[in-house]
């Protein structure tokens, strides 16, 4: 049964994966559009764009905080692995997910507060863009919710492996 649970959590977090992966390869390449328009205006034609400083800034802060996610699915949070692999691998287990619960917590903070702060700057329009900035600020609940779900998933893989899982 544990098995079967571990592997449909794999799978719907390989599919997460997926899903946030996507668009954020979109916005990379979006960002190094922007960025080198902005570069050749500024030196070809010593006329610079305003808006692709802006633009480029958000675009980088949705890359960063959705990326997120697609860090801790593999557990390249460096700094906490290095100190759960201090411990024995059944002390490991409950390190994690104790330490999974609070970031969990912190998630569901950053997920209310998040949204509450877009949903009230959605008169606010962005100096250069002339965007509402909702849109820059709904980075942070979509990370917050995106990073739930992996982590969640990845609470469901440890607890249901057989193994100890570095």
């Amino acid at each position: 049964m544990s098995l079967s649970i571990n592997k449909w959590a794999r799978k719907i977090s390989n599919i997460v994966e997926k899903i946030t992966a996507i668009p954020l390869m979109v916005i990379g390449g979006a960002m190094v559009l922007v960025v080198l328009v902005g570069t050749l205006w500024r030196y070809a034609f010593n006329d610079p764009l305003l808006w692709t400083e802006e633009a480029a800034r958000y675009l980088m802060i949705w890359m960063a905080l959705v990326g997120a996610s697609i860090t801790l699915k593999r557990r390249e949070h460096v700094g906490i692995e290095i100190v759960v692999n201090k411990f024995k691998p059944k002390i490991r287990k409950i390190i994690r997910v104790v330490i999974n619960l609070f970031i969990l917590y912190f998630l569901y903070i950053l997920i209310i507060h998040g949204y509450k702060m877009a949903a009230g700057a959605r008169s606010q329009l962005s100096p250069a863009l002339r965007i509402s900035m909702y849109w820059p600020l709904l980075s942070v609940p979509a990370m917050g919710v995106f990073t739930s779900i992996q982590l969640i998933l990845q609470m469901i893989i440890d607890i249901t492996e057989l193994g100890d899982h570095k």
